[in-house]
C-alpha cells in the first residue's frame, strides 16, 4: 500500500506556526521564486503510472524523478505528483483543440481526472531545517524570501482543489486509467535534446545551482561531465556527489542520443580508476629502464652510473664502507640507515629520488661530478618545477604516468629538500664514497633553518574560547538533529509495521552525526591537553594508556605513552574527562563494527568500502564483502576532520571582534600542539617540563612558547620609567 495513504497521528507542525499571507512575492524579493512548468518526458508518465497503480510513491520518486530535485520530502513528492497530473490534463485539453475529432483524447483525460485516492497530510520540517536542506544563503535571502521559498516549495499558498479525487475504493478502473495514461503519453511525451534549457527538466533550485556554474543547457551539462569527469559537480557548489551521480545516470543515455556520449571513465570515481589501474600494474613485472621512474625501477647507463671506476670529480678512489659499486647502490645503502623510522625513510627516499633523477636527466652527471653550480641550479629547479616532472594525481610507482612531484613546492618544502640533499652528500662523504659536499655553500646562501617553531601558529585565549563555543554549537545541532529523527522513527514504528523508506537511513545519519560531533570534541580536547603530534595520536591505542604511581599523589595517574621523533619515548598525563570521552567514542565505534584489541584511541566511524582486487581469472573485480578494516582513524583523516571544522567556523569568526577568519582557515592539527605549549608557558610550567612533554630535542625549540607571552613582558617593561636626563 502506498505510504502516502497513511495519515499521521499529529497535525502538521510548521503549518500552524507560520502566518498566512497573501499570494505573490514578498516585498524585497531578489529572485524569482516560481518557475513555469517544464516539459513532459517519459519519466514523468512513468512516475504517474506508478501512482495510479498504487505502488510506493517514494520508490517511484527515487526511480524516475529524484535526479531532477533537491529534496525527497514526502509532502513535496505528493505535491509534485499533483502538479504533474494537472499539467498533463491542462496540456491535454490544449492538444485536443488541434486534433481531429476522431483522434481527440477527451475520454482519456476524463479518466485521468478521477484520481484513485486522496493525498495524505504529512508533517512539515521546521523553516531552519528546510533552509539547511536546500543550502539557501541566509545572507543573500531576507527572512521574507526564505519564508516564501518555504511556502512555495510546500505549496502552502495553493488553494486545494475540491475535486482532489475520489476516496479509496473509487469506481474508477485503474487499468483503464493506466491505458488512458499510455495513450496520452504517446501524444505528449517528448525526448530531451541538447539545446533544452535545464529548467525544462530540472527543478528551479537545482537548475539555479547549475546555471551559477555556467551550465545552462543539457548539452552543456553533458560536456561538463565529459571534460571534468566524475568530480564535475565540484564546479557547482552545494550539488553533492550523490545528487550528481543520480543526475548523470539520467543524462548519460540522453548524451548518446545527442551524438556526443559520456565515456564510462568520466563516470567512474577516480579511486576506482586508480584501483583498476593499480590492480593491473600489480600483476606486471616491470623491467628496469632509464627514465623518470622510481629508484627501484631505474636502470642507469654506464657512463652515468658513477663509482670508483669513473675517475674525476669528487671521487675518493678508496673503498667505501657501504660496499657500493655505483651511485644507485650508494643511495640505496645510505637510505637503509633510516629504515628504523618509516616517516624519515619515506621523506628521505622522496627527496633523494627527486635529486638523483634530476642529476641524470637534466644535468647528465653522476653524483661525483655534481658541483656547487649544479646544486644552485637544483635550487632554481625546485623553485620552478617543469610540468613534465609533475603529476598531481596519486599514481602507483609502476605506472608510466608516475612523476616525482605532485605540484609546485612551497618555500619550506624547497628548503627541506636542500637539507636532505646536504645530508645525503655528508653521508656519502662520511663513508668515503665522495670526497666533498657541494651543497655546503648553497645551504648558507638559502638560509636553511636550523630548527625552531612558529608559536604564533597557535590559538589565543579568545580564539580558543571561540573554538570551544563553536564545538558546543555543533554538538547541540547534532543532538537536535538526532532527537528529531529518532522521534520520527518512534512515531513511524508506532503507526506502521515498517518505517517509510529512507527513515532508517535518516536515523542512522542522525546517530552518525552525534558520533562525529563527539569524536571531533575528543580530537580537539586530546590534542590541546597533551600536545601530541598528529602521527603520535594516530598511532596511539588503549595499550599506550597506563596508570603510574606518582610521589605525592594519593592515587595512580593515567598517562599516555608515545614514541616521538627519533623513536624517543615519553609520557604525558591524560585526564579523567578525556578518558570519559574515549569511552563514549568507542561505544559509538563499536556499534558500527567490532573493535580490535587493543582498540585505537581514535576510530573510524564507517565500514571500509569494498575494494578492487585481482580475481581468479586475472581480471580486476570488486570484493564480494568488505574485509575487516583497520579501525584507527588515520593521520590524514584526523587532519581533514579538523580542517573541515576550522573552515566551517571561520565563516562565523568575522562577526566576532578581534577574530580573523584567515587564521582559522590556516589552522591545522599542529596549531593545537602549539596551543598546548603556549597555554603551558602562560600557566608558568617550567620550560624543561614543557620540553619533555612536547618531545623537543632542544630547549631552544621549547623556548619559542615563552615568546608568545611577550605582550605581558612588554606591558610590564613599559611601566618602568627612565630617569630624567641630566641638564
Amino acid at each position: 500500500m502506498n505510504s502516502g495513504n497513511q495519515r499521521p497521528a499529529t497535525r502538521p507542525i510548521v503549518t500552524d506556526l507560520l502566518p498566512r499571507r497573501a499570494r505573490g512575492r514578498p516585498k524585497g524579493s531578489k529572485t524569482r521564486l516560481l518557475s513555469p512548468a517544464g516539459a513532459l518526458g517519459v519519466h514523468h508518465f512513468a512516475f504517474l503510472r506508478s501512482w495510479f497503480l498504487r505502488l510506493d510513491l517514494r520508490d517511484a520518486w527515487q526511480r524516475y524523478l529524484s535526479f531532477a530535485e533537491l529534496g525527497a520530502d514526502l509532502r513535496r513528492i505528493e505535491h509534485r505528483r499533483a502538479e504533474l497530473l494537472r499539467q498533463v490534463l491542462q496540456l491535454g485539453h490544449q492538444l485536443n483543440l488541434s486534433l481531429p475529432a476522431a483522434q481527440q483524447i477527451t475520454a482519456q483525460l476524463e479518466l485521468l481526472a478521477q484520481e484513485p485516492f486522496r493525498l495524505a497530510t504529512t508533517p512539515l520540517p521546521s523553516l531552519d531545517d528546510f533552509v539547511d536542506a536546500m543550502a539557501l544563503d541566509r545572507e543573500f535571502y531576507s527572512e521574507a524570501d526564505l519564508l516564501q521559498e518555504y511556502r512555495t516549495f510546500y505549496h502552502l499558498d495553493t488553494v486545494p482543489d475540491d475535486r482532489a479525487g475520489n476516496p479509496a475504493g473509487s469506481s474508477a478502473d485503474v487499468n483503464a486509467q493506466v491505458r488512458a495514461l499510455n495513450q496520452v503519453e504517446a501524444l505528449m511525451a517528448r525526448q530531451p535534446v541538447a539545446a533544452d534549457r535545464l529548467a525544462l527538466w530540472l527543478s528551479p533550485a537545482l537548475a539555479r545551482r547549475l546555471q551559477a556554474a555556467g551550465i545552462a543547457t543539457l548539452g552543456a551539462l553533458a560536456d561538463t561531465v565529459r571534460v571534468y569527469g566524475h568530480n564535475w559537480f565540484t564546479r557547482a557548489p552545494g550539488l553533492g556527489a550523490v545528487r550528481a551521480q543520480t543526475l548523470v545516470g539520467w543524462l548519460a543515455p540522453l548524451a548518446g542520443a545527442f551524438g556526443n556520449p559520456i565515456p564510462d571513465q568520466a563516470r567512474q570515481p577516480p579511486q576506482r580508476q586508480r584501483a583498476l589501474r593499480a590492480s593491473s600494474l600489480h600483476r606486471l613485472v616491470m623491467p628496469a629502464r632509464f627514465g623518470i621512474v622510481p629508484l627501484d625501477l631505474l636502470a642507469v647507463p654506464r657512463h652515468l652510473a658513477g663509482g670508483q671506476h669513473l675517475p674525476g670529480g669528487f671521487t675518493t678512489g678508496l673503498p667505501n664502507q657501504l660496499g657500493a659499486g655505483n651511485d644507485l647502490q650508494a643511495l640505496q645503502g645510505w637510505l637503509k640507515g633510516y629504515q628504523g623510522s618509516k616517516a624519515t625513510h619515506r621523506a628521505y627516499l622522496k627527496e633523494t629520488e627527486r635529486f638523483y633523477l634530476w642529476c641524470l636527466h637534466l644535468r647528465g652527471k653522476p653524483l661525483a661530478m655534481i658541483d656547487t653550480v649544479d646544486c644552485r641550479a637544483y635550487q632554481a629547479f625546485l623553485a620552478a618545477l617543469p610540468a613534465e616532472w609533475i603529476n598531481p594525481v596519486p599514481t602507483p610507482r609502476k605506472d608510466p604516468a608516475w612523476r616525482p612531484f605532485r605540484g609546485p613546492l612551497g618555500a619550506n618544502s624547497q628548503k627541506y629538500a636542500l637539507v636532505v640533499v646536504r645530508a645525503l652528500f655528508d653521508g656519502l662523504r662520511g663513508v668515503s664514497y665522495l670526497a666533498a659536499n657541494p651543497m655546503d655553500a648553497v645551504n648558507r646562501a638559502v638560509n636553511v633553518p636550523q630548527g625552531g617553531i612558529n608559536a604564533d601558529r597557535s590559538f589565543t585565549d579568545q580564539e580558543w574560547v571561540f573554538v570551544r563555543g563553536q564545538l558546543a554549537a555543533a554538538r547541540l545541532a547534532a543532538g537536535h538533529f538526532a532527537v528529531a529523527h529518532l522521534a520520527a522513527g518512534d512515531m513511524a514504528a508506532g503507526d506502521m509495521a515498517a518505517g517509510p523508506p529512507g527513515l532508517v537511513s535518516a536515523t542512522a545519519t542522525a546517530r552518525r552525526r552525534q558520533a562525529e560531533a563527539l569524536r571531533l570534541r575528543l580530537i580537539l580536547e586530546l590534542l590541546v591537553s597533551t600536545g601530541l603530534r598528529l602521527a603520535e595520536i594516530a598511532n596511539a591505542t588503549l595499550a599506550h594508556i597506563t596508570e603510574v604511581a606518582v610521589a605525592g599523589e594519593p592515587t595512580a595517574v593515567r598517562v599516555i605513552q608515545v614514541h616521538g621523533q627519533g623513536d624517543t619515548p615519553r609520557e604525558v598525563p591524560i585526564g579523567d574527562d578525556i578518558m570519559a570521552l574515549i569511552a563514549q567514542h568507542h561505544a559509538d565505534a563499536a556499534a558500527i563494527a567490532a573493535l580490535p584489541c587493543p582498540a585505537p584511541v581514535l576510530c573510524t566511524l564507517a565500514e571500509r568500502p569494498r575494494q578492487w582486487v585481482d580475481s581468479a581469472n586475472g581480471s580486476a573485480a570488486l570484493e564480494l564483502q568488505a574485509a575487516p578494516t583497520v579501525r584507527a582513524l588515520s593521520a590524514a583523516g584526523i587532519y581533514l576532520t579538523l580542517k573541515r571544522f576550522f573552515k566551517r567556523i571561520s565563516k562565523q569568526a568575522h562577526a566576532v571582534d578581534g577574530l580573523s577568519s584567515a587564521r582559522f582557515l590556516a589552522a591545522s592539527t599542529h596549531w593545537l600542539r602549539h596551543t598546548f605549549g603556549r597555554q603551558g608557558a602562560a600557566a608558568g610550567v617550567p620550560v624543561e617540563v614543557l620540553r619533555l612533554a612536547c618531545g623537543h630535542a632542544s630547549l631552544n625549540t621549547t623556548s619559542a612558547y615563552l615568546g608568545t607571552e611577550r605582550a605581558g613582558v612588554i606591558t610590564e617593561l613599559r611601566k618602568a620609567r627612565r630617569p630624567p636626563a641630566a641638564d
